[in-house]
């Protein structure tokens, strides 16, 4: 059974696994207010061009920050560019929120059908900040989907948020 919501994914619980590391030359703080800054995911997020902040009755969010149990709506760009052409939109569970550590959303279809979660890691590093992305998935639905094209995803993304806190 896959880890509890509050625990980062184990590879060995999840039958795809997939992660990506950067070193971001900015403090931790810089990467997590960028991170969580959604209204800007389109300056420079190849992977999900869009991001909507709701609440747990799924009302747009204003005025505060991301909690636990709020949703994400998503529109994503595979493979990723910084276009918005062919955005395929889902709506996402906040399952887990430690500010300037870790954020995580995922979701489930009913019964074997599918699983996921999306785990944002950031590490303070001699300065620096460390920005993993860790990506599982379960059920038959991700038999369908590109292995690769989510990899190049999360890296894509990885290397934006970089590119992004070290521009200023």
């Amino acid at each position: 059974m896959p880890s509890s919501p509050k625990s980062i994914p184990v590879e060995s619980e999840w039958p795809t696994y997939l992660s990506t590391s950067v070193v971001i030359n900015a403090p931790r703080q810089k990467v997590w207010d960028v991170l969580v800054d959604f209204a800007g995911y389109a300056k420079w997020n190849p992977y999900i061009r869009e991001c909507t902040l709701l609440d747990a009755s799924k009302a747009p969010v204003h005025g505060r920050g991301i909690a636990a149990d709020d949703f994400v709506t998503l529109k994503l760009h595979m493979p990723p560019a910084m276009d918005s052409v062919k955005l395929r939109a889902m709506a996402e569970h906040v399952k887990h929120v430690e500010p300037l550590s870790q954020l995580a959303w995922g979701g489930r279809m009913p019964g074997w059908l599918h699983g996921s979660e999306h785990w944002n890691v950031l590490t303070e590093i001699d300065g620096g900040t460390k920005f993993e992305i860790i990506r599982v998935f379960s059920g038959v639905v991700i038999r369908a989907l590109s292995r690769d094209s989510f990899a190049d995803a999360i890296e894509a993304m990885a290397q934006g948020l970089k590119a992004r806190c070290e521009k200023s």
